[in-house]
């Protein structure tokens, strides 16, 4: 039972790696940023500690009402688009938090891309923070878990074999001679080799 519990958490464990490697990896496919909401100002919408999935758009392509996220204040906010203007530097845009009474102070115009956020994942944020953290932990402690599954799965195999192979016993097989034949056949053998030699064979 305590073998099967091991072969189940290692088999979970590195199910957990390989689609969390998965994720990022195809996430980074798709061209798309990722960002830690670390406060409450986009919620219920975008709670703290969401993971955003963000991508980058031309500004033109920005409509009112979508999240973006840009750098204020000289940290990573994500705020809803509110408003669109067009002065002389072009579009500007502005913001707000979901949860926030007022607007944001400043309005924003952007040269290049804008991150636009397509979607978020709840609580992800938190894992993501952690692994940032603490990744060669996480790392060694993920290796160290996939090595004693795998080993305890090679023993465990290795013992269900051994049972399954069942002894032979081996049974005594009686020989019965004749001392008497045996006797006369050692004579004739003697005579046979003996004419051999003189030449008589």
């Amino acid at each position: 039972m305590t073998k099967n519990l091991e072969n189940i958490l290692s088999t979970a464990a590195f199910a957990g790696l390989f689609l969390l490697c998965l994720a990022f990896v195809t996430i980074r496919l798709a061209g798309l940023g990722t960002y830690i909401v670390t406060g409450g100002s986009m919620e219920p919408n975008v709670a703290k500690g969401s993971l955003v999935l963000v991508q980058p758009v031309a500004p033109g392509e920005v409509k009112i009402g979508d999240a973006i996220t840009f750098q204020q204040y000289d940290q990573t906010t994500t705020h809803r688009v509110t408003a669109i203007t067009r002065d002389a530097r072009g579009l500007v845009f502005h913001t707000k938090g979901d949860a926030n009474v007022v607007a944001d102070p400043e309005d924003k115009t952007f040269v290049g891309a804008v991150g636009v956020v397509r979607a978020s994942v709840p609580l992800a944020g938190y894992v993501a923070a952690g692994v940032q953290a603490y990744w060669r932990l996480v790392l060694t402690l993920a290796a160290a878990v996939v090595f004693f599954g795998c080993a305890s799965t090679l023993v465990f195999r290795k013992e269900t074999a051994l049972a399954l192979v069942r002894p032979v016993r081996m049974r005594p097989v009686l020989v019965t001679v004749d001392p008497d034949e045996a006797w006369r056949n050692h004579v004739r053998w003697l005579e046979r080799s003996q004419m051999r030699r003189v030449g008589l064979a």
